[in-house]
């Protein structure tokens, strides 16, 4: 079993054993007077202003600037909230850092996730292996752009590998469903490396080893196949070629 599948289990172990479905004993009790934006809010009585933990909502003018700030209005605005604090408690702006959760209808919701969840945020972890809920949020995210919510609604529809290698610029960074035919696979470090036939640029997924075993793949059985794979379009070294990283199974599917 790989480092990464090793890390995975332990990650999901201590979850359950840390009762992360819930805020802490030591979460403080507020009520929100004011919701600023999608990812900031007012307490009231202070007026301190609370800088969601992990995520960055659309500004002022930006699409969807306006969705994020109702939704968050829905979740918070006068209402009991329960403030999480990070390691550190306040920027440099004076805000509290925190993460947000609140019961509504005796379940509790983690604000910040839910707002990944209804895509209207994106992450904002400078060091993921000190955030906390980082694969809460990174999942959350994904489902959002499987789902082509909100920020990742630009391309709907499955697109052919070569509609997307005709002008890939105009696909970087936003999610879009995928339609190839898979060429060759590689083990590399752990993970999985599944190339495109007839790619231009060498288009691949890079599945994670727990993915892999969830769907039970196999080189030998993906050669040749056809695959339906939806994800943000990432492109970060030029000669490695455009990518799209398969976090959770429900990226995956055949046509």
């Amino acid at each position: 079993m790989s480092a990464k599948v090793l890390g995975a289990a332990l990650v999901l172990a201590l979850l359950a054993m840390a009762g992360l479905g819930q805020p802490p004993p030591d979460a403080q009790r507020v009520r929100i007077v004011r919701v600023v934006d999608g990812d900031t809010a007012v307490l009231l009585r202070t007026h301190e202003y609370v800088r969601y933990l992990g995520i960055d909502t659309p500004e002022a003018g930006e699409p969807y600037y306006q969705a994020a700030t109702r939704i968050n209005r829905q979740l918070v605005l006068l209402r009991d909230v329960y403030l999480e604090f990070g390691p550190q408690r306040k920027d440099g702006y004076g805000r509290l850092l925190a993460y947000l959760w609140v019961q509504r209808d005796g379940e509790w919701i983690l604000v910040n996730e839910e707002l990944l969840r209804r895509g209207v945020a994106k992450l904002y972890v400078l060091w993921p292996p000190e955030e906390k809920y980082y694969d809460r949020f990174l999942r959350a995210l994904t489902l959002a752009q499987v789902e082509k919510r909100a920020l990742w609604s630009a391309f709907p529809d499955p697109l052919p590998l070569a509609a997307i290698e005709a002008a890939p610029v105009t696909y970087l960074t936003q999610a879009v469903t995928v339609v190839f035919t898979v060429e060759r696979v590689e083990e590399r470090d752990g993970d999985w490396y599944v190339y495109a036939m007839g790619s231009r640029f060498s288009f691949h997924l890079v599945v994670w080893p727990r993915v892999w075993a969830e769907l039970g793949l196999s080189p030998p059985g993906l050669v040749g196949r056809n695959l339906r794979v939806t994800g943000e379009l990432r492109w970060e070294r030029l000669a490695q070629g455009p990518f799209i990283e398969v976090l959770i199974p429900e990226q995956w599917a055949a046509p």
